[in-house]
């Protein structure tokens, strides 16, 4: 007989078509906090994230001994980013495909570090903020997390890609 398990174990089961692991919303925060509303909120949030991720044990020397990033320099890129993922301003035209290919080639991006990166983005957008986009920011990095993995590992970007059609019978 299988063990019951909560609702939040069904939905973050770690089993996703990447291996990443799946989001799943967090509690309400306890504390009120704002929504994301424009750039200055996202500068407030990338400049907080990636802080955090340069002190990473883990993934802070791929930004610090790898790839040698200059975090003034880098910060208004990501909130181009973020600022047209989370409300379509098309202000990023950069591949970001191709940089994480680059990444990759000099230090291998596996599973550990992709789910670091997420947890600390999590992580940071929980405290920050919450709301509307504060959910569609943890969303969207799932997703773009998982795609860019599955792609600089060599497999297709969907995660729907080994989903085949029945043949008609008959």
């Amino acid at each position: 007989m299988d063990t019951p398990r909560t609702a939040r174990q069904h939905l973050n089961s770690g089993r996703t078509a990447s291996n990443l692991n799946s989001y799943a919303p967090a509690a309400p925060p306890s504390v009120a906090q704002g929504d994301i509303t424009g750039r200055e909120d996202i500068l407030h949030l990338v400049d907080t994230f990636y802080t955090r991720a340069f002190a990473d044990e883990l993934i802070g020397p791929i930004f610090t001994e790898v790839v040698h990033m200059d975090l003034a320099r880098h910060m208004p890129i990501m909130a181009d980013f973020w600022q047209t993922v989370l409300f379509k301003a098309g202000l990023y035209s950069r591949n970001a495909l191709a940089i994480h290919f680059n990444i990759n080639a000099k230090a291998p991006l596996g599973l550990e570090q992709f789910n670091r990166w997420l947890q600390l983005w999590t992580n940071t957008v929980d405290e920050l903020f919450s709301g509307e986009k504060a959910e569609m920011a943890k969303v969207q990095a799932h997703v773009i997390a998982g795609s860019l993995h599955r792609r600089v590992t060599g497999r297709p970007a969907s995660q729907y890609s080994t989903i085949s059609m029945r043949r008609p019978e008959g």
